[in-house]
């Protein structure tokens, strides 16, 4: 039995809206101050009753014992409001740092402008600079403790070996994190002749219904045979919409056979490459009628996550939606694409982004969904059952259902895109040439 709770946020080393955190200090701080102001009230009234022999005792013990309850709340409330204030501090250092790290290398003039907000936040602080430095050293080796507890649980039978394996997972994973793998950057291969690969229309296109949810997004990417799905939307003069939907890796032993999503494709993609996978989404999408500039939503599990995170930043098309699930794999597509990303904590695949993009990627709305999908560690943990895209489409239900205002807002834009006209549905089978 899976675990049913879920983790969703708007990405990012942290998850915590700072703005919130002042705000709520500065309601504290009206609170305080209105304590005290009560509290000073109530003693001049008490001196005043004082001084009338029939009101003098009782009204001295009740003015005093509240006064002082006053006060206490009054110093309680204050005190909270600091570390408050404190913490929003902390969060504010680890998002700049975060966003100063995802910078490097690219425009100057933000990494400069990120550097003053950078110095002048550590200069209000010097505590809170300290503390935002432990988080941001802690969090490369804490990020994958789900993942390597369940490896530990079911490698127990190994012994020292057992250990020894787990020891590695976690060195292993901290080396990608530090080499900055596991984020979709523009294809580092130049101008290299893409791969030969044929791609076949599996059947003429039908009509379907437009997705709706994440579960629907889920449920209509390839489980065998075909690897591609593209939808149409638009027809009679609109506007021309697209999404497409990619399966994950068909062939994990194979090194350029003829199944194009096999593990050297996905060497490539995580290398920052094009690959013999992503050619012919390009390619399908061009044969269902996409041409540079049209919308397309993309939709990926696995490899095809790491497909379609490159086609957010490298493609042709104009890609407004990227979902992922349990992608190696996260792409930071800038402003102007929605990017969900559904992982499981405890699926090593996934584990591969190196925690993912230190700062928020995606136009405002994106989120971060996280579930631990078995949590009992045991075997198949190591055969990857987590892994499963059935248990990404349970994932997928969960988030649906949860009543998250972030959610409803992503199934808005679904639907949105999708309209009310039925879909022109294609499959595509690819294969690289004898």
């Amino acid at each position: 039995m899976s675990d049913d709770s879920l983790d969703i946020r708007d990405g990012g080393v942290i998850a915590v809206d700072t703005e919130r955190l002042r705000m709520a200090a500065a309601v504290l701080v009206s609170l305080s101050t209105g304590c005290g102001e009560l509290g000073r009230a109530f003693e001049t009234t008490t001196r005043e009753l004082t001084a009338h022999e029939a009101t003098a005792w009782p009204a001295a013990a009740l003015g005093a014992d509240f006064a002082r309850l006053l006060d206490e709340l009054s110093a309680e409330a204050s005190a909270l409001a600091g570390k408050l204030r404190d913490a929003a501090d902390v969060y504010d250092i680890v998002e700049l740092e975060a966003a100063r790290r995802a910078a490097a290398g690219g425009d100057r003039r933000v990494a400069d402008s990120l550097d003053r907000r950078i110095d002048e936040t550590r200069e209000r602080s010097s505590e809170a600079a300290a503390r935002a430095d432990l988080l941001l050293t802690t969090w490369p080796l804490l990020r994958h403790g789900e993942l390597q507890r369940q490896i530990g649980g079911a490698v127990v039978p190994l012994g020292l070996l057992g250990g020894a394996a787990v020891a590695g997972s976690g060195l292993a994973l901290s080396a990608l994190g530090a080499l900055g793998l596991g984020r979709a950057t523009p294809d580092r291969g130049g101008n290299a002749s893409p791969p030969l690969v044929e791609v076949t229309r599996s059947a003429a296109p039908v009509a379907g219904a437009a997705p709706t949810t994440l579960a629907a997004l889920a449920a209509r990417i390839p489980r065998e045979g075909d690897q591609i799905r593209v939808e149409r939307y638009g027809g009679d003069g609109s506007e021309r919409r697209f999404a497409v939907y990619v399966a994950g890796t068909r062939s994990p032993l194979g090194f350029g056979g003829r199944e194009p999503f096999d593990m050297s494709s996905n060497v490539q993609l995580y290398a920052g490459r094009s690959s013999a996978s992503y050619e012919p989404v390009v390619s399908a999408l061009r044969a269902a009628g996409a041409r540079p500039g049209d919308a397309v939503l993309a939709v990926g599990y696995s490899q095809g996550g790491a497909i379609t995170s490159r086609l957010t930043v490298d493609g042709p098309f104009r890609v407004v939606g990227n979902v992922t699930f349990g992608s190696p794999v996260q792409a930071d597509p800038g402003d102007a694409t929605l990017q969900v990303t559904v992982r499981h904590t405890d699926d090593l695949v996934p584990a591969l982004q190196s925690g993912g993009h230190p700062d928020r990627a995606g136009a405002a709305g994106s989120i971060v969904v996280e579930r631990v999908a078995d949590p009992p560690p045991g075997m198949a943990d190591v055969a990857l059952g987590a892994h499963s895209i059935d248990a990404y489409g349970d994932t997928a239900a969960l988030t649906d259902a949860s009543g998250d205002p972030r959610v409803d807002d992503v199934q808005e834009r679904i639907a949105a895109f999708g309209g009310d006209d039925p879909a022109e549905v294609t499959t595509y089978r690819v294969r690289r040439p004898d």
